[in-house]
Parts: structure tokens; sequence; C-alpha cells
């Protein structure tokens, strides 16, 4: 096979000619004269030490290479033993190989039992709770978008796994703690998170437990195509935790891996742990109307990335870079749906209070006007 260009490393020149030609052309000049009576046979030769000189060079190559893997497993072997971690007991991410990310926490067994799913919560609790509350880690967040009301979404590197960081969304909600909480329930679900996720597709509940005063459930939700990629199906278990010390409710959902819910056709199993505070404050100074604090923390990974998984293909580098914006969209538009609730309690107030106002006092007034209200 003949070059097009002239090769840039030093030529050996035939004795025939004093133009210099790529070496292995003038090897092949060498082996096999160009007065060779038999034009056909000259080429078939040629062919043939091609063809042989093309073989002995990729089982060259080959042979580099498992050599190279062959000392590279032996360096591993002789290392001493990687430190792996329990998944029910650490973060979600958990890695025994740098290039292997383990999702959700794994609960044996079909029976889930109350236990298992409370330390499945616990193991992140306090962690996200540093991360929410603690003002001692306020520089380490980076500010994605912030609105004019005071609203942010934050972004915080993971030490160990870079294309799933913590995100955090602080905002201060209209309403009570109460409002929020019951706005955020599962049992609201169907109603509220249309409203909040434009690719919210359904819920199905697959079990309530209790364990120590909190209250779980072990649920799956799905969501739809994401432009151009396949749906997605999360399960986890949400709690209702107690107070905290400081007054703050706590929330939760936990991603799971369990055989009572198992990968659904059509769907890759996407992972997403998250904790929210509700915090009270004063009623707002210019209308005295209920407002509160709420901070959500979570991580979230829209790939499958565990055994079996059908991977997903999401670049996660995009949605760090889009999340800024999708989270404050999802905090401004559950803020709006609360202030419609805060105005429909405002407006049955008002109409409580015009009814006592044109109640009459008197009982028999009352009959005689047809009216069996009590003031």
């Amino acid at each position: 096979m003949k070059s097009n260009t002239t090769s840039s490393s030093t030529h050996i020149s035939s004795p025939d000619t004093a133009v210099s030609s790529p070496p292995q052309e003038w090897l092949l000049e060498y082996i096999l004269p160009s007065n060779s009576s038999n034009k056909k046979e000259w080429t078939l030769q040629r062919v043939l030490l091609t063809t042989i000189a093309i073989i002995l060079y990729v089982s060259a190559v080959i042979y580099v290479g498992i050599s190279v893997l062959s000392d590279r497993g032996k360096e591993l072997s002789s290392s001493p033993e990687v430190e792996t971690c329990d998944i029910q007991e650490s973060n979600n991410s958990c890695s025994s190989a740098e290039d292997t990310i383990h999702r959700g926490r794994v609960i044996d067994g079909k029976n889930v039992k109350a236990s298992d799913l409370a330390q499945a919560y616990h193991a992140i609790k306090t962690e996200y709770a540093n991360l929410a509350i603690h003002s001692s880690n306020s520089h380490n967040w980076q500010i994605l978008s912030k609105h004019a009301d005071g609203s942010t979404v934050s972004l915080l590197e993971h030490p160990t796994d870079v294309s799933c960081p913590y995100v955090r969304m602080t905002s201060i909600m209209p309403g009570t703690i109460q409002e929020v909480w019951n706005f955020l329930d599962l049992s609201n679900w169907e109603s509220s998170m249309p409203k909040m996720d434009p690719f919210y597709e359904g819920l199905t509940i697959h079990g309530e437990y209790r364990h120590r005063g909190i209250h779980m459930k072990l649920a799956r939700k799905t969501i739809k195509r994401l432009v151009t990629f396949g749906k997605r199906d999360f399960t986890f278990v949400s709690v209702s935790d107690h107070p905290r010390g400081d007054g703050a409710w706590v929330s939760g959902t936990v991603s799971v891996v369990t055989d009572q819910i198992p990968r659904m056709n059509g769907y890759v199993r996407a992972y997403q742990d998250s904790i929210a505070f509700y915090e009270s404050l004063e009623n707002t100074k210019d209308t005295n109307q209920p407002q509160m604090k709420l901070t959500i923390v979570f991580r979230i990974d829209l790939n499958d990335t565990r055994d079996g998984g059908d991977g997903g293909f999401v670049p996660m580098w995009a949605y760090v870079k889009t999340v800024g914006t999708t989270g404050m969209a999802s905090v401004q538009n559950m803020k709006r749906q609360l202030e419609l609730i805060a105005k429909d309690r405002e407006s049955n107030n008002s109409d409580d209070d015009n009814r006592e106002s044109t109640c009459d006092n008197s009982w028999l007034a009352r009959i005689r006007n047809g009216s069996t209200q009590k003031c």
C-alpha cells in the first residue's frame, strides 16, 4: 500500500534511485525487484507480504495491551485492600472503585421492615441537616439563582461524587407550617405536584409504616419523558419526622432499592434523596399574614447506574448547569400555589365574619326569617 504523503522519518534510499521512498515501499522493492518477469505473481506476493505485516503489527499491539493490563492487575492485587462502605449506613453514593457509583439504600428481602426504612432515613438526616441549617457551611455553597423575594437555589459539590452535587432551595413561603407541610404531603401530590413539576406523571403508595414515632410511606413516583430521554421512576420512602429541638418540622424522601418495587418496563430507575425543614416565622408586618421558612436539600441522579440498570444517558453536567433555573421555577410555582391557598383562607374567614355580623341575635327573629343558623 502506497502513501500519498512523504514520511517525516529518515528514509533509506534505494541504490537504484536518488529519490527517497517510504520505507515499506523500498523494502518491497528490495525483496521483489521491479524486473520480475511475472507481474501477477509479483503483485500477489506484495499483497501477501502487506497482509502479513498488518497481522504482525496488530498482534504486537494486542500483546502490548495485554501486558499492560496484566501488569496493572498485578499492581491492584498487590496493593492494600480498598476500604468499602455499607450502603445502608453510608451516603447515597458509595463505591468500591473510582468508577462505580451505587445509588439507593438496599432493603433486603421482599418483606420490608419499618426499622430498615427508618435506618435508611436516619443515614442522611443528620448530614443534610448540617448542610441546610448550620451557618458554618454557608460559605461553601455556590448561589446558582436568586430571586427578588429572597429565594435562593445553591449548589455544593459532593466530596467524592462531583456528578451528583447537593442542591439547596430556600424561600419564605406564605402560610403556616401546617399548610406548607400539607401541600408537600404525598396525599396531595396528585393536585400539588403537577403545578410544581411539569414532568410529574404519577404516584403509587406501596405501604405505610411507623417506627418510634415517625410515619413512613414506601412509594414510587413516575415522571414523563425528559425531552429526548425516556421516562423515569423513583422508588423511595417518604418520612414525616418529629419536630427538631429548635421547633423546625422535618420531612424527607430517601431512595431505596427493594424487591417489593422492582424496575418497571418502559422506565429508567432514577434516584433522589431530599430533606425538608419547616421553620416558623413571625407574621408579615404589613398584612399580619402567617409565613414560614422552607429549606430543602437534595441530591438527584437521573441515570440508573446499578447492576441491571438501563443507564439513562442523561448528561449530569447538563443537569448541574440548569438546576438553578429549574429549581427556582419550582420554588416560585410552589409559592404562587400557596398564595392562592392563603387567599382562599382569607376569603373563607371573611365569609365567616360576614355571616356572624348579619346573624340576628334573637332566636325568635331567626325562626321568623326562616333561618336555623346559630350565631
